[in-house]
């Protein structure tokens, strides 16, 4: 018979995109998943997943089963959120506001799988470019990539994600690959921002870390926008490592200055007060921290063609 339970492991590695954050996420050893999934492959007698340095990539077979997969963690999950809403009670009207740089796509879709979970639950969400009194303007929540300002507001984290300074093969065809940090200040960037925004690059971590001024060809508040004027070979850009992926992959884009790490993209649920916290909101701060990985994975797969094994 087939394990029920190996599946799952599969289905949570494919979401996480790593061994290792599958294992931080399930708190199960990373050679217990990795054994797992290679008894899932001798069991179907088929290769699931492509292996390399850099990240985990399913085969057309893979994705089939991972399907499946995640078919089955859904009904367990949804299983253990009915009940979960049952002795919470989780009711109300709740009421969310996304940066416009939060991935619209990905934020409906969180929304939506969130009110699915919790049937009495109305959500009202919008986006802005503005910083907004999130009580004055009667806001439950307001998620909020860091570095944050400071403020009386309760901030939770919700996730990280790896960023990449890249840019397209024909931009670097036409202007040069930037050698250092210091040969930036010669290119052109597209800014993430506003108006207001500094086009300055964080590059480095800790001691090392050094701030390069770059000439901004463009300036948008929109992290999809300033992907496609990279693949539109507009300059060069920082983006998070999912958002780029299969791009890299596919060699569609280039990524730059390696030696150069940049500081990861932390995402927070701000909230105003501990002490009178609803049900709903911490709820909905749970289902954020845990369901994130698997909403932009699933964007992800349908979005990038799969690599095949022969």
């Amino acid at each position: 018979m087939l394990d029920i339970n190996a599946m799952l492991l599969f289905a949570r590695v494919v979401i996480a995109q790593s061994y290792t954050q599958a294992a931080k996420n399930t708190g199960i050893p990373k050679s217990t998943l990795s054994r797992k999934i290679a008894q899932l492959e001798k069991q179907l007698d088929v290769r699931l997943l492509q292996r390399n340095s850099r990240a985990i990539s399913l085969t057309e077979e893979g994705r089939q089963v991972y399907e499946r997969a995640l078919t089955i963690l859904q009904e367990v999950e949804s299983v253990q959120h009915a009940l979960e809403i049952a002795q919470q009670g989780v009711s109300g009207t709740l009421r969310v506001l996304f940066p416009i740089a939060f991935d619209q796509t990905t934020a409906t879709s969180l929304c939506a799988g969130f009110m699915k979970k919790y049937p009495m639950v109305d959500v009202a969400f919008q986006f802005s470019a503005e910083d907004i009194d999130i009580v004055g303007q009667n806001f439950d929540i307001s998620v909020m990539f860091g570095p944050l300002a400071s403020s009386n507001l309760i901030a939770r984290p919700l996730f990280e994600r790896d960023r990449v300074l890249v840019a397209s093969p024909n931009y670097l065809k036409t202007y040069g690959s930037p050698q250092d940090a210091a040969s930036l200040s010669g290119h052109r960037g597209i800014l993430l921002g506003n108006s207001n925004s500094l086009p300055i690059w964080p590059l480095g971590l800790g001691a090392d870390k050094s701030l390069v001024t770059f000439n901004p060809r463009a300036c948008v508040n929109s992290a999809a926008a300033v992907k496609q004027l990279v693949m539109a070979d507009m300059g060069i850009a920082i983006l998070s490592d999912v958002q780029c992926r299969a791009e890299l992959e596919r060699g569609d884009m280039v990524a730059l200055l390696s030696d150069y790490p940049l500081e990861k993209l932390t995402a927070y649920g701000l909230y105003s007060s501990r002490s009178q916290l609803a049900p709903r909101i911490s709820c909905f701060l749970d289902y954020i921290a845990h369901s994130f990985d698997r909403v932009e994975s699933q964007q992800f797969l349908q979005l990038s063609p799969v690599r095949t094994v022969n």
